[in-house]
């Protein structure tokens, strides 16, 4: 009997010792938890220079779309550049092949 009445009268200081481990868990671990928020540093981190070379992506390439605007084309460089990638050539062009190093 002595043995009951010393484990009803201790049961709450119990309670509240796992309510306490449970609470100490998640803090730690838990979805919004230290854990969690070191992987959300270490995220955010990686996304920002990501973005930095995406946005230096974008302003090349705007930079390369606003070149091919008519006011500012230059045409015979786009000719030169067009005849190179479908590697065409006028009629009265000579081509001069070269063997390209292995």
């Amino acid at each position: 009997m002595e043995h009951l009445r010393k484990i009803r009268e201790k049961w709450p200081i119990f309670a509240l010792l796992v309510l306490y481990v449970y609470l100490a868990f998640h803090a730690l671990s838990g979805s919004q938890g230290v854990m969690r928020w070191v992987d959300y540093e270490r995220d955010s981190t990686r996304l920002k220079v990501r973005l930095e070379a995406v946005t230096q992506t974008r302003s090349t390439l705007e930079s390369h779309a606003e070149d091919l605007k008519n006011s500012s084309l230059n045409l015979d460089s786009l000719d030169t550049a067009s005849r190179k990638i479908l590697f065409t050539s006028h009629p009265n062009e000579k081509t001069i092949w070269l063997d390209l190093p292995d």
